[in-house]
């Protein structure tokens, strides 16, 4: 069998592997530890690539590639080779090879290089794993390592307070979603007997009776979780402590777009419950406009493209909630093009970071005379993500659009209108206070410089898919084996104007507020109602103040009332035990733990070894 009848295998098994030996080629030589990163991610994308033609020439059919995997339990595994997969596969693949090309310069001086470039690549080795799995037990795996990955990479400048607490954070609230996925996984099996794909489907479409709702709910939570959607979003703004290219990768082809392509393969089990399928489509509506409206009033740079990430990914949910063939294409479309220029955004915030040492808007301006490569790239970015022609956001989002409307879902439909007249209010602004506003006295005090050749360069190539991947519709469609339905003149002509509105309120918007300064931004603090709109979007609608009371202050009181109310003699003697006990654990861990990072990331290596040899021999 030749390498490329592997390939389904090798696109992750590469970077998987490869990301052990990160730490061997620093040792050789630091300089090289990027490069070889790149190197390793790259032959993992032509892998991904090289599937292509197999799902072309297969017509949309899925095959499977299966071994034995954990015998005694007779359970196996594979790979599964169809269009979604093989999407997903060579997007994660490619938007990753140009993140880790643009985080050699980007990174250059950090003393935690091999650890970010091991985890940059075990990150997207495991998504890559994650789409490619054909059953839920290859996935939850790689589902939970993905988790692990951007826990880590969040949280990377750890002897930072804030990023410590942001990665633990992301990694409390989406283990939340994973364990009603875990749950509704074990449902499906012990219903079914398999954790197999295509027998649950053939099983599901033989009218097999399972509680559908109960496991549509379960999985629907655990995608919300990594998707970011109301009310298990407030992670992901947190994950902006991180390194910027980690954002790029967490925000464009990752660990978000995992909960999205959740929803899609499952799509046949959320469809077997109509009403169910419409409060998805609601939730990711409700998503979109929600975080749109928070990304209105912040003024950190990543900030407002991470609340821009959690309101686009619910236009995908919203378009999976429709329920039809071509909202699911729509869903896909868009979720390809917010890769490219969502990554192509956060690596242009990244190189305004690097230039400029910061991230508060309220301190930029006027940046294009010094940067003005950056500021094309961003033009472009910013352009597609409001939806203007003829870039790629326009023509994605506009096919969801379009689905709403053919189904008359007008409820949705109001939903997606008004948060896509927000996303040109919010990007504008993002363009005009970073570029094109007057300098603030720091932007002009400051000796800026253009980003080095190795960031500009994935930006360019970025920039380029920006403006010609929303002409490939057709030949997506053709990929995708889906035939999209045809309209008349007239509806067409009603999709224009429909449009033409959104893009004219969200730029009127802007403009009064900005350019033509007829409304000031502060006049939105004035008055009693507005002061309180105001606050209320300021704070993120408490979200993170709710569950604080919830989970923190709450269950602290509830435990102290449980201590207070314990009548039992020799309490103190208690106390002291766990005290000592806690003492004697402390010192074993430091032990253990010694905080050097070489030390850590070798015992980390070797685990993930033993584990890797394990499965192996179980094969």
């Amino acid at each position: 069998m030749s390498i490329l009848e592997n390939a389904a295998w090798l696109c992750w098994l590469i970077p998987i592997v490869g990301s052990l030996f990160v730490i061997v080629v620093a040792k050789i030589h630091s300089r090289l530890t990027g490069w070889y990163a790149v190197s390793v991610s790259a032959i993992s994308a032509l892998f991904s690539l090289s599937l292509i033609p197999t799902v072309l020439e297969a017509h949309g059919e899925a095959t499977t590639i299966s071994v034995q995997w954990i015998i005694p339990l007779r359970l196996g595994t594979g790979v599964i080779i169809d269009p979604l997969s093989v999407f997903m596969a060579s997007l994660a693949s490619c938007i990753g090879t140009l993140i880790i090309f643009y985080s050699v310069s980007y990174m250059a001086e950090d003393d935690g290089q091999p650890r970010y470039f091991f985890l940059m690549l075990l990150f997207t080795g495991a998504m890559i794993g994650l789409v490619m799995a054909d059953n839920f037990l290859l996935f939850y795996v790689f589902w939970e390592v993905v988790g692990f990955c951007s826990y880590a990479l969040i949280g990377f400048w750890y002897k930072k307070p804030s990023a410590a607490a942001a990665g633990m954070k992301a990694f409390i609230v989406t283990r939340v979603g994973d364990i009603f996925l875990l749950l509704g996984i074990l449902i499906i099996y012990i219903a079914t007997g398999t954790f197999d794909y295509l027998k649950i489907r053939s099983m599901m479409e033989a009218s097999l009776l399972f509680p559908v709702l109960m496991v549509s709910t379960f999985m629907f939570l655990g995608a919300m979780g990594k998707s970011a959607q109301v009310p298990l979003h407030v992670w992901l703004p947190d994950a902006m402590e991180g390194p910027t290219p980690v954002s790029a990768l967490i925000h464009s082809a990752t660990m978000v777009a995992a909960g999205v392509y959740l929803v899609a393969r499952m799509q046949l089990v959320f469809a077997s419950h109509p009403s169910w399928l419409i409060a998805v489509g609601y939730i990711g509506a409700v998503t979109a406009l929600l975080s749109a409206t928070m990304a209105l009033v912040n003024s950190d740079i990543k900030r407002i493209l991470a609340y821009s990430t959690i309101s686009q990914l619910g236009l995908m949910i919203a378009a999976l909630g429709i329920g039809t063939g071509f909202s699911w294409f729509a869903s896909q479309f868009h979720l390809l093009n917010h890769a490219v220029f969502k990554s192509m955004l956060f690596l242009c915030a990244g190189a305004v970071m690097h230039a400029t040492g910061n991230t508060d808007l309220k301190d930029m301006g006027g940046l294009r005379k010094a940067m003005p490569a950056t500021f094309i790239v961003s033009l472009i970015g910013t352009f597609s993500l409001a939806g203007f022609p003829p870039f790629n956001g326009f023509w994605s989002k506009d096919l969801i659009i379009q689905s709403a409307l053919i189904t008359q879902n007008y409820g949705l439909l109001s939903l997606v209108a008004c948060t896509s007249i927000l996303t040109v209010t919010y990007s504008l602004r993002w363009l005009y206070l970073i570029f094109l506003g007057k300098p603030s006295h720091q932007a002009a005090n400051m000796h800026l410089h253009e980003a080095p050749l190795t960031m500009l360069i994935p930006m360019v190539i970025l920039a380029g898919l920006t403006c010609v991947s929303g002409f490939l519709e057709g030949v997506f469609e053709h990929y995708m084996m889906v035939r999209l339905p045809e309209t008349t003149v007239v509806f067409q002509l009603l999709l224009v104007g429909f449009s033409i509105l959104i893009l004219g309120v969200g730029s009127l918007l802007f403009c009064a507020v900005y350019p033509m300064g007829r409304i000031g931004p502060e006049a939105f603090r004035i008055g009693a109602a507005r002061g309180k709109i105001f606050q209320i979007l300021s704070n993120y609608y408490y979200f993170d103040l709710i569950y604080y009371r919830i989970f923190v202050t709450g269950l602290l009181r509830a435990f102290s009332l449980f201590f207070e109310k314990l009548e039992v003699r020799g309490i103190d003697q208690f106390n002291y035990s766990l005290s000592n006990s806690a003492v004697l654990a402390y010192n074993y861990m430091k032990r253990v733990q010694t905080g050097k990072l070489s030390y850590n990331m070798l015992l980390l290596t070797l685990g993930f070894m033993v584990l890797l040899i394990v499965a192996l021999w179980l094969l």
